[in-house]
């Protein structure tokens, strides 16, 4: 179950990009469309609460709902596994939250 969790988030992580240029490849901001935004941040949220969840840090419902519970139970997993403290999904957490997705955006 935890592999295919983790084969669906990056399924999301890869199809990213190609949304993002089927929904305004042509712009110079070079942000998604708001909804496509929010749409892939919830899902990646989600992923995180559930791995965090499978390795035993409590992060409250897995709802794709960013929370101070969400956040807690980042910064003890960043901690354990020491990564910096950020209470955030930032590189460094996805790198070592999401196994192979640092992997997979390279050559």
């Amino acid at each position: 179950m935890k592999r295919f969790i983790v084969a669906v988030g990056l399924g999301l992580l890869v199809a990213a990009p190609l949304v993002a240029a089927a929904a305004g490849g042509g712009s110079t901001s070079g942000s998604l469309p708001a909804a496509v935004d929010q749409l892939m941040a919830r899902d990646m949220i989600q992923l995180a609460e559930s791995n965090l969840k499978i390795a035993g840090y409590d992060p409250g419902r897995v709802d794709g709902i960013f929370d101070e519970q969400t956040a807690a139970a980042l910064r003890k997993y960043q901690a354990a596994k020491g990564i910096p403290v950020t209470g955030q999904l930032d590189q460094p957490t996805r790198n070592e939250l999401f196994p192979g997705f640092h992997d997979a955006g390279e050559g």
